[in-house]
């Protein structure tokens, strides 16, 4: 459906709708709606009255919330569907524009589980880069897409069914702009902006963020579009009063105050003797109260009805405003309800990812009919691939027929960027196992997709590691590695064992491995790499022994992983597997037995899995660890622990090593917080059961010896991680407290 097609329906349409007010000899009434987040609900509550009493609007204009109702209602949706869409929606997941896990790469998975604190800086052209924005947008875009559907790019915002304009900001200049034209989404982002918060929407050449601060009631914006009437909605917050104002918080929101409100009440004095403000009352309503959404509708409605004496001068007889409504509806059909297969994809790429990776994500081909739902599938698949700062995609009028423009814009602050990841536990007694991670991962190299990643490691894990990563395809199915680290931890044995009587052991180590491996689409991979490591052991606290013997090994390992956890730590669905076979030729030399040196050649069997499900708000976790040696002796070449949170609860994290290790658990947990405490963040009451024990020889392994333990904790999530208060019990009588926060080991 060609521009020209829906031009002249618009024009049609308008010419019917323009044929029908003069014949009643009306004047043209504009809407203006302000800004004010949650309290926009109220905007809702307005329109339903005007809907009740036949008042039509010939032009609409919103500002930030009043932008987002005002484009809902310029297509044609009414106050019902428009309430029910809103109701429908969490804005709270606007301001955060984290990836859902599940739809991370495999490797972004295991990366992001070591470093979940995306910081938003990088370094390139020699300094330190930092995002224009706590947030970037992307999920804000996805709020409004899913709210507004498969619209196209529009020629002029007077052919939708109301016309319509949206007040955005320009951050160079605190210029006004008034949108009139283009990507529909884009300009109601623009406008809804919050400056800090989100990053621009750059438009034009321009930086543009919300609309408050220039003109938060745009009431000169609808009589430039040629209303003679105007009705005025103001939801706007008054200013603090003195004790109000008690912390940074509040001084910074009052000089946000001072711009809206005075932009506010320039509008106000604009309004003419027959124009009518209405001030619904929402006092005590902040912004991002979201919850309180429904509630304000109602109060839309009767701040309206106080006017209802001057708003219904402006009626239509019942057979008027059905014509009215009947070609409001047309028009919306010519936009909103089109199924013509897209003609072509095209790219507009602005970051390093190559065009090909973006459309094998995509997923989209010529031919294809898209819905709303497909699009918005589609952004979240390109979006998930972790390098990019915002990505779009809509549909234009192209000479053949519609199109598909993608549009992507790598991370502002990259491409090479850092992350970090903390991680605190302990027992509320002696042990505390603290750490303090970084990583930068520079991209893109040689311009083949390419990743060079350094990571430090502080506190009790002491680690230097380097990787490169290098794709051999543009689809990223193939691809070499190398990996250089080096480490120094402290494990604490729970008791003396006589084949290693020893109560605090450090081992320090480095290795080197090269290799390479398959991705199986976006959830698993298989691995082959060469390795070799060379490591100590010491005992720490002794003052008979100290060094303890030596060790150095080579050899292959094939690994194979899947991940579709939804949560590293405390899932609610998906699985987790990784299996690895290691064939190592090592030599090691136990000091404290005084012993030579001694050749071996040995296997090592690795297998961990992890799977959820969940019914409502019950969640389910099954656990399962295996390791074990070829071995009959004991070697120094490779050791395995047990001991700490969900992992033999009860003990000291680490407190049991040794060369064989069994685990088997599962974790109950029960969400508590919408249904229980009517919160939005994620509370959870749990218990764990867990059996398992390690042991040093393969003659000693008996199911029989198996430590059985359990736990129960209170949970949450949060912006580093998993955090949990929890005491464990084991049958060995050993218990203990728990606080845990941040990333697992």
């Amino acid at each position: 459906m060609g521009t020209l097609w829906r031009l002249g329906w618009s024009m049609a349409l308008a010419l019917a709708l323009t044929t029908a007010g003069l014949a009643q000899e009306r004047p043209k009434v504009g809407l203006a709606l302000s800004g004010g987040g949650a309290k926009g609900a109220a905007h809702v509550g307005v329109l339903k009255v005007l809907e009740e009493y036949n008042i039509p609007v010939d032009y609409i204009a919103g500002t930030s919330m009043g932008a987002y109702v005002a484009g809902l209602y310029a297509l044609g949706y009414s106050a019902d569907q428009i309430e029910a869409i809103m109701l429908s929606l969490d804005f709270n997941s606007g301001f955060s524009d984290d990836i859902p896990r599940e739809d991370l790469s495999y490797r972004d998975k295991q990366h992001y589980d070591s470093y979940p604190i995306e910081l938003k800086m990088g370094f390139r052209d020699g300094e330190l880069r930092f995002a224009r924005g706590a947030l970037q947008g992307q999920t804000m875009s996805s709020l409004i897409r899913r709210s507004i559907g498969t619209v196209p790019e529009v020629p002029s915002f007077d052919m939708l069914p109301i016309p319509v304009r949206f007040v955005a900001t320009d951050l160079t200049d605190r210029g006004e702009v008034v949108l009139d034209s283009g990507n529909l989404l884009e300009a109601m982002q623009a406008s809804m902006t919050v400056p800090g918060a989100l990053a621009p929407i750059e438009r034009d050449g321009r930086l543009l963020v919300d609309g408050g601060m220039v003109n938060n009631m745009p009431v000169s914006v609808v009589k430039d579009m040629g209303a003679d009437v105007v009705i005025a909605v103001d939801i706007g917050a008054p200013l603090k009063g003195k004790d109000d104002l008690n912390s940074v918080f509040d001084v910074l929101d009052q000089l946000s105050g001072y711009l809206t409100n005075l932009s506010r009440d320039q509008q106000v004095a604009l309004l003419e003797p027959g124009d009518i403000l209405i001030q619904p009352n929402i006092d005590g309503i902040g912004t991002s109260d979201f919850e309180a959404m429904p509630g304000l509708i109602p109060e839309g409605k009767r701040a309206a009805m106080e006017h209802i004496s001057d708003l219904r001068r402006w009626s239509l007889a019942d057979d008027a405003y059905r014509d009215y409504h009947l070609a409001k509806q047309v028009n919306r059909s010519v936009w909103l309800e089109t199924e013509a297969p897209v003609v072509a994809v095209r790219m507009e790429n602005q970051s390093w990812v190559k065009d090909d990776v973006i459309r094998d994500v995509l997923q989209v081909e010529p031919g294809d009919v898209l819905t709303e739902r497909e699009i918005e599938d589609a952004v979240a698949r390109i979006y998930s691939l972790n390098q990019f700062e915002r990505v779009d995609a809509f549909l234009v009028d192209g000479r053949d027929g519609p199109e598909l423009v993608v549009q992507t814009r790598g991370k502002n602050w990259g491409p090479n960027v850092f992350d970090m990841g903390l991680r605190i536990e302990d027992n509320l007694d002696r042990e505390l196992d603290l750490s303090l991670d970084a990583a930068l991962t520079v991209n893109n190299l040689f311009n083949a997709g390419g990743q060079w990643r350094t990571e430090a490691n502080l506190g009790t894990v002491n680690r230097l590691a380097t990787e490169w990563y290098q794709p051999m395809d543009d689809l990223q199915s193939f691809y070499l590695i190398g990996m250089a680290d080096i480490e120094s931890k402290e494990w604490n044995a729970f008791e003396q064992i006589e084949e290693f009587p020893f109560v605090r052991i450090e081992q320090t180590r480095s290795s080197v491995a090269l290799g390479g491996g398959i991705n199986f689409g976006r959830n698993a991979q298989l691995q082959l790499a060469y390795r070799y490591e060379d490591g100590k052991y010491h005992s720490v606290g002794s003052n008979t022994i100290g060094r303890l013997g030596d060790y150095w090994f080579y050899g292959p390992e094939l690994g194979l992983g899947f991940d579709t956890l939804d949560q590293s730590m405390f899932p609610s669905k998906g699985q987790r597997w990784f299996a690895q076979i290691s064939h190592l030729n090592s030599s090691s030399k136990a000091a404290f037995i005084d012993a030579p040196w001694e050749r071996d050649n040995f296997w090592v069997y690795e297998l961990d899995w992890t799977g959820a499900t969940h019914f409502g708000a019950h969640n389910f976790i099954g656990k399962l660890s295996f390791e074990t040696l070829s071995e009959d002796e004991l070697t120094l070449a490779h050791f395995t622990s047990i001991g700490g949170f969900l992992n033999l609860s009860g003990f000291s994290k680490d407190s049991l090593f040794g060369s064989h290790k069994v685990l088997l658990g599962g974790v109950y947990t029960y969400d508590l917080s919408r249904e229980v405490l009517g919160i939005t963040w994620p509370l959870f009451l749990g218990a764990s059961f867990e059996a398992g024990n390690v042991w040093l020889l393969q003659d000693d392994v008996s199911l029989g010896d198996l430590i059985y333990a359990g736990s129960l904790f209170v949970s949450m999530e949060t912006a580093i991680g998993p955090a949990a208060l929890a005491f464990g019990q084991a049958d060995t009588g050993d218990s203990s407290f728990y606080l845990f926060i941040g990333k697992q080991f």
